[in-house]
């Protein structure tokens, strides 16, 4: 039988006592902590980086590149809040800048060039996260390493399994699931209906398309480009059912080329894209319809199909072609030039205002601006 003494007694008590305090301490410090993890959401990005994020989210900075990540992100969440962006979203003139359709990049923090921002400002503005659409890999999160940095983008696909896994994986985040299922709901229901109206149509018999970007009085007349087999023009080009100039090119960039080169291959269609004479602050197509005219002029050019049957088109690049639903948008306008009859009740600038309005909650009449010209 162990014998205590009263005197050592009262030192087991008051040991015992702080015991049991630490334990309270530390079962309430495993409470909070348990509560922190319960509002965190581990998201592997599209390099394969396993990123921590607290949430909720109500601010974030847009090291954007192109529209599409930005556009899912505003018809998920609108009221997260953008605080800071790329110079080509906040700055006028700048490739994506439009104070109709992105009102909301006008009073933001200019956080400098895709290629370099400036880690400094960012750091400052204390985002609770940071989008990079990955489309360059050029965030260096290395730079911000309280701040946590998700490389992702939602491009044109026609595989609908890859949209509904980014779009989900962003809704994890922003805690909007339900408002993501009715987004997937509508993109898939468009989607099919495109596809299954091109669907019985021989892919040997489909219109062979050249996009490209074209400015003859910014870039001189000379300059032309066409994108590879998988880049996303490419892509929105098969989703509205054509065949590209591109498609005998490997990869998922682009390559220069010259007029010879679009001559010998004598296109069904071409689609000159441009920031500057079609878009949402275009109100008048009158600089649109010289471009083509200008284009159709040439004299090098006189001999190719799409010419002669007066089938070239404009659409703007920064918030269609590289943009717009994932490309689900330009694809619907393409799709109405390449099968006017075939779809001649389909009707793409309704389909765009739904988007517009539902989806990235805008009141713009399209009746009133040219973000394509001439609208089919």
């Amino acid at each position: 039988m162990i014998k205590i003494k009263f005197a050592e007694l009262g030192k087991v008590i008051v040991i015992i006592n702080i015991i049991i305090a630490i334990m309270a301490f530390s079962g309430h410090a495993y409470e909070k902590n348990s509560k922190k993890q319960t509002n965190t959401v581990t998201v592997i990005d599209d390099i394969g980086r396993k990123v921590v994020v607290n949430l909720p989210l109500k601010t974030f900075v847009y090291h954007g590149h192109n529209c599409y990540l930005y556009e899912t992100l505003r018809a998920l969440n609108p009221e997260l809040e953008v605080i800071g962006a790329t110079n080509r979203f906040v700055r006028s003139g700048g490739y994506r800048y439009s104070s109709v359709y992105f009102p909301e990049f006008l009073n933001v923090t200019n956080i400098g060039l895709l290629k370099s921002p400036d880690y400094e400002i960012i750091a400052k503005l204390k985002p609770d996260i940071i989008f990079s659409d990955g489309a360059c890999f050029t965030f260096d999160w290395k730079k911000t390493p309280y701040i946590p940095v998700i490389i992702m983008d939602v491009e044109p696909t026609v595989n609908l399994s890859i949209l509904k896994q980014k779009v989900m994986k962003l809704a994890l985040l922003l805690n909007r699931e339900e408002e993501a299922k009715k987004y997937i709901e509508w993109y898939t229901k468009w989607f099919t209906k495109l596809k299954k109206r091109i669907m019985g149509v021989p892919k040997n018999k489909r219109p062979l398309v050249f996009l490209s970007y074209y400015d003859a009085v910014r870039y001189g007349d000379k300059r032309f480009s066409v994108a590879a087999r998988n880049n996303r023009n490419t892509v929105i080009i098969h989703m509205a059912g054509g065949r590209s100039l591109g498609d005998e090119i490997n990869g998922s960039g682009s390559i220069k080329i010259d007029a010879e080169w679009i001559i010998n291959r004598n296109p069904d269609v071409i689609i000159l894209t441009n920031n500057h004479w079609v878009d949402y602050d275009v109100k008048n197509p009158l600089k649109a319809q010289k471009m083509i005219d200008h284009f159709m002029r040439r004299s090098e050019f006189t001999h190719v199909r799409a010419v002669k049957d007066r089938r070239v088109y404009m659409m703007n690049t920064g918030h269609l072609v590289l943009g717009g639903a994932s490309g689900l948008i330009g694809a619907l306008y393409i799709a109405k030039w390449l099968y006017p009859k075939r779809l001649a009740d389909f009707d793409p600038q309704a389909v765009h205002e739904e988007f517009v309005s539902k989806f990235q909650h805008l009141d713009i009449d399209l009746n009133a601006v040219w973000c394509v010209y001439p609208k089919p």
